[in-house]
């Protein structure tokens, strides 16, 4: 090949990696499709995965053909490709390499994740190797945000959503979570604010400032007050190197000090601005681990493994076998938490601690450069260094104090992989340049992983893209099945399960044909043909919970749902159904010892067996293990009640609720029997103090508000009835009493019997 025909094809791959670069970064903040089940984490997330590949691809080609690649001469390196060393050793040791290697795409903690993150710090210093390059890269992240802030504003303030269908409600985003828009916008703020101080007047200042009007805003719409407090602490430290430098008299930094005053502001009146959120009918809740409960949690995983713990993204699986018990006593104990307190925290429960410490030490490298170039470099010729290594520095900050997801990982790795790319420019770091043409050890490794890297890369988009297509299928076919549109929902989840066997898509075709079994009995068709589309249904619903609990055998939720099919035909007596399904339920044990729920639907199928000793032992476990568990105590009043001990049994719970006063669980079993007793006086005491002493019992609720209707005091039973709808948003029966009770009806009325009393389960699921 012609030399000047390889440097053209050089020159046009380079510049071709860069602009799709700057797509990349421009169009990610905001991208969201109407696809998917997660129409803005999974769309973005395989945005990445697809840009950064091409990028990659594109930039290799050309270096092929240029001959020459420059990477930084640091033991940092080795120590990044050790963390991912130790991800893809802890995915193959995984206890569910199903959900370590990929998942279903947005998890930040797969071994796919991490490994594109890399990719995108990599390729970040090597497409992006200048000052000019750098400072377009982050004019594109602040276009992409001033997109981002004027659809908030007619989200948030102006009440007109631009995107109905995906969400309607006030903190709806394009970016991700609330939460992680407040924290993307508080970087915002930090990069704008730098770039004002040095930036000359002109058109582009003035959008500038525009955007950092646009970031305080957001983030105080947002008012999480750990942004506010990680603004201070690294404003603090960058107004402390400028007066360093002997240039903290002149005005020149008086716009970081200005927005370092604001963040102490926004940080002492967060009850004025909560205030003004609540004006603004802007209410978002976000759970997760504290920090106590990671570390408890990440104490039980090591203990199983503690070089590479639990598996990449399978911290659920950790949480439900080692989360402390003391979770079982608030509201969130059903809660399925896919991470911890924060990023890095969770990889000590899932990767272990080779690879969070491998990640420290590149992270004390990181610091290291970082300070280094602060030290080397004046603030006015390299405003990008303090720029990049600032907003670096804040979100890694985030990595550690923030579970976030894939949208704030990535622009993490950005960040950092600009700041190497500036430090190599300046020589803080010093560089290592691989000549491909060269007969050396050096150039023949060199140029034998890059092509690795296409012929991996492509095959790597080609699975992606399966994968997405699933995700999008999935997605329709949940749709679907909504819609009562059973048979084109079993086609979408059919198609979607060839393309990449996922459990979560196994589990949901199992509920299509549990809803296709329930239409199947209640069709008018003739008794044969009924039974042969019975049986085939239940056979492949029954092969496809089995699969799902095949591939991923350490979820509780494969083995609760193979459990719930064979449960569901018990009565059916089809021979074995009450075997396997005991076998199910005992898995989900093995597989959450801490959660009382199996053993609950244990002692269900032994009700149905008429084995009313052995469902007692398992109730007894249920609520050993959670004593407020309403289920349970309701099941075991109902057990009761059928054997006829309801006077034994109200002395039995009479004697516990002595012993025990503030047991929550003991008093609404009481009040239940003594209600199932006809003892309404005595049941009314019993829940109230029920209520009194944890008012989002709506169980007790429930049955205290019934009272209150007998009684004839219908504002006390609406009262009830009310705040268990608060509770409850999506409850159809509470809607209905209290309809029936606003219009002076029993509250039960056109409500289908059984009453609630002999009802298998409680009426309220909490």
């Amino acid at each position: 090949m012609p030399e000047g025909f390889r440097e053209q094809v050089a020159g046009i791959g380079s510049k071709a990696s860069e602009w799709l670069f700057y797509v990349l970064i421009f169009i990610f903040p905001f991208f969201v499709l109407p696809y998917t089940i997660f129409p803005t984490a999974l769309n973005k997330s395989y945005l990445v995965y697809f840009g950064i590949l091409i990028i990659g691809i594109v930039y290799l080609i050309s270096s092929l053909q240029s001959g020459k690649i420059k990477i930084p001469k640091s033991l940092m390196g080795i120590f990044l490709l050790v963390f991912i060393a130790s991800i893809a050793v802890s995915g193959l040791l995984s206890k569910s390499p199903h959900v370590s290697f990929s998942g279903i795409g947005s998890e930040p903690g797969t071994l796919s994740a991490v490994g594109i993150f890399a990719l995108t710090l990599i390729f970040a210093f090597l497409v992006i190797d200048s000052e000019k390059k750098t400072f377009r890269t982050i004019l594109a992240l602040f276009g992409s945000f001033l997109v981002l802030a004027v659809f908030q504003i007619f989200q948030t303030l102006l009440k007109i959503p631009l995107l109905s269908s995906l969400g309607g409600e006030a903190t709806f985003n394009l970016f991700g979570s609330w939460n992680e828009l407040g924290i993307f916008s508080g970087l915002m703020v930090l990069l704008s604010s730098i770039f004002l101080e040095f930036l000359p007047k002109s058109y582009l200042k003035s959008a500038l400032w525009v955007i950092l009007i646009f970031s305080l805003v957001l983030t105080a719409l947002v008012n999480l007050d750990l942004v506010w407090w990680t603004l201070s602490g690294i404003l603090i430290i960058l107004l402390a190197y400028h007066y360093s430098q002997r240039v903290g008299s002149s005005s020149l930094f008086r716009v970081t000090f200005a927005v370092l005053l604001i963040s102490l502001v926004m940080l002492f009146s967060s009850k004025l601005i909560s205030d003004i959120g609540e004006q603004l009918k802007i209410q978002f809740i976000e759970v997760r681990p504290n920090l106590e409960f990671t570390l408890k949690t990440a104490s039980g995983a090591l203990s199983e493994n503690a070089a590479f713990g639990y598996g990449p993204n399978a911290f659920v699986y950790a949480w439900a076998k080692h989360r402390p018990m003391d979770i079982l006593s608030t509201p969130f104990w059903q809660t399925r938490f896919n991470s911890g307190y924060g990023f890095v925290p969770t990889l000590l429960v899932t990767v272990g601690l080779v690879g969070v410490l491998s990640l420290l030490v590149f992270l004390a490298f990181f610091l290291y450069y970082g300070f280094k170039a602060l030290i080397k470099s004046s603030p006015s010729s390299s405003f990008l260094i303090l720029a990049t290594f600032g907003g670096a520095l804040y979100m890694w900050v985030f990595a550690f104090l923030y579970s976030g997801g894939f949208a704030l990982i990535f622009p993490t790795f950005l960040l950092t992989g600009l700041f190497f790319g500036l430090a190599m420019q300046k020589g803080v770091m010093d560089e290592f340049e691989i000549s491909l043409f060269e007969r050396s050890g050096a150039g023949f490794v060199g140029a034998l992983l890059s092509i690795l890297f296409i012929v991996l890369g492509a095959s790597w988009f080609s699975i992606l893209a399966q994968k997405y297509y699933a995700s999008i299928l999935y997605g329709e076919g949940v749709k679907l099945m909504s819609t009562g549109d059973l048979d084109n929902a079993g086609n979408m989840f059919t198609r979607a399960i060839k393309f990449d066997k996922r459990d979560i898509y196994l589990r949901g075709y199992t509920d299509l044909g549990v809803l296709k079994l329930q239409k199947i009995v209640n069709s008018s068709v003739a008794d044969d043909e009924k039974r042969i589309q019975f049986q085939n249904i239940l056979a492949d619903t029954i092969n496809q919970a089995q699969e799902a609990s095949n591939i991923n055998s350490i979820d509780l939720l494969n083995w609760m749902n193979l459990g719930k099919v064979y449960e569901a035909v018990i009565p059916f007596r089809i021979q074995g159904v009450i075997e396997r399904a005991e076998s199910a339920y005992a898995k989900a044990v093995e597989a959450a010892p801490t959660s009382p729920e199996a053993y609950l639907a244990s002692a269900r199928v032994e009700i149905l067996k008429n084995d009313l000793p052995k469902a007692r032992e398992f109730l007894d476990k249920a609520i050993d293990i959670k004593k407020d568990y309403a289920e349970a105590h309701f099941l075991t009043a109902q057990i009761e009640a059928t054997k006829g001990n309801i006077a034994l049994a109200i002395k039995s719970a009479e004697n516990t609720a002595y012993l025990a006063p503030n047991d929550i669980g003991v008093l609404f079993q009481l009040g239940l029997l003594y209600y199932q007793n006809n003892q309404i006086a005595e049941s009314q005491i019993v829940l109230e103090r029920a209520v009194n002493i944890t008012p989002s019992y709506s169980n007790a609720r429930y049955f205290l508000g019934l009272i209150y209707a007998k009684q004839g005091n219908n504002d006390k039973a609406l009262e009830q009835f009310r705040k268990i709808e608060e509770l409850n948003p999506a409850n159809s029966e509470v809607k209905k009493i209290i309809g029936n009770l606003s219009l002076g009806k029993n509250p039960l009325a056109e409500i289908a019997p059984p009453p609630p009393e002999k009802r298998p389960g409680v009426p309220v699921k909490q």
